[in-house]
């Protein structure tokens, strides 16, 4: 696993973290010599393509220099991200990473992938009878995209506490370890200055494009809803949706069935989590037409305020007057209409 190809393939390996301490290149090196100028750019590439297309790209690995440009470019492009300090970027470039990962790893034999998922120290085990991944349950919920409900724990398979899981699934699996383990590395370093002045024209590029995302997604009155009007809980859980943050399930349950009783259609709540870095349209589409009863026989309400609470997606740090005054979600927004 110590070959070029892989560490420039996966370079969030500590072989590939070790590879580069152990050739003693410096960041000044790094950010000045020329012979790393390729790296440069494609560390600048690949913030490019996560802005642009959610993977930071595919380039040729054909020879030793290109897949140490490759794997040089991987901190370049962390170090830049930091420094743009934007926080809807930040979980958008992570998502990028851990995408171009997976398709890298679902093409993995078994034993490779075994030995990647040593990188997040799984409790797993293989059945060789029945080719299937065995992972221990506190490891699966840490992991998997349960927002999705074909990962709930009640659609799995568990025995003596292992859930059985696909090749695939269990590839699912390692991309959000990458996912996570990225965005906690981005959230906990600081921007060098070395870093915002080498690539100044770059960052203040890339901010201006952000910027202007922002604004094109600002949420904007849709039919009857006002965003103003809308519950502190429900306002954080749309911005935390829209900055790329994982909302566990009942927090989209809960503000998918609260869109639906305002009367917005699909296409209308698809548009407000459309822009959320994960989004996936043919799984978010079957999801709010099951809360919204088109495919199933239950149109969902939203929960109330004690159940918001239980489900610990009330900001009780925010609640207002009116939220201490009313035990649901929809009554505050009809009663600020009223007052309107």
């Amino acid at each position: 696993m110590t070959d070029l190809p892989v560490l420039a393939k996966y370079p969030f390996l500590k072989e590939s973290k070790n590879y580069v301490k152990e050739n003693e290149i410096s960041i000044d090196e790094l950010l000045n010599d020329s012979i790393y100028e390729r790296a440069r750019l494609i560390g600048i590439e690949r913030l490019d393509n996560a802005f642009n297309k959610r993977d930071v790209g595919n380039r040729a690995l054909a020879t030793d220099y290109d897949c140490i440009m490759e794997l040089l470019s991987y901190p370049i492009a962390r170090m830049i991200t930091v420094c743009i300090g934007d926080i809807y970027f930040k979980r958008s470039y992570a998502l990028s990473e851990a995408v171009h990962s997976y398709n890298y790893l679902i093409n993995e034999s078994t034993s490779n992938l075994i030995k990647i998922s040593d990188e997040f120290k799984f409790n797993i085990k293989y059945d060789k009878n029945n080719k299937k991944f065995l992972i221990y349950f506190t490891d699966y919920l840490k992991n998997a995209p349960t927002r999705y409900s074909q990962w709930k724990m009640i659609n799995r398979v568990m025995e003596n506490g292992y859930i059985s899981l696909s090749s695939k699934d269990f590839t699912r699996i390692i991309q959000e370890a990458l996912r996570s383990r990225i965005n906690n590395e981005l959230d906990t370093r600081k921007c060098s200055k070395i870093i915002n002045e080498s690539f100044k024209s770059d960052i203040i590029r890339l901010s201006k494009l952000i910027e202007k995302h922002r604004k094109k997604i600002e949420i904007e009155p849709m039919g009857s809803l006002d965003e103003n009007k809308l519950p502190p809980c429900m306002k954080e859980i749309l911005k935390s949706i829209q900055s790329g943050e994982n909302v566990p399930h009942m927090g989209r349950f809960a503000m998918v069935a609260f869109l639906n009783s305002l009367k917005l259609n699909t296409s209308e709540i698809l548009q407000l989590f459309s822009t959320a870095p994960d989004f996936e349209e043919e799984k978010s589409r079957y999801q709010v037409e099951h809360i919204s009863g088109k495919t199933s026989s239950t149109s969902y309400t939203s929960p109330g305020c004690d159940k918001m609470r239980s489900y610990g997606i009330c900001p009780t740090e925010k609640m207002d007057e009116l939220c201490k005054r009313y035990r649901h979600p929809l009554t505050y927004y009809k009663v600020k209409w009223r007052n309107k």
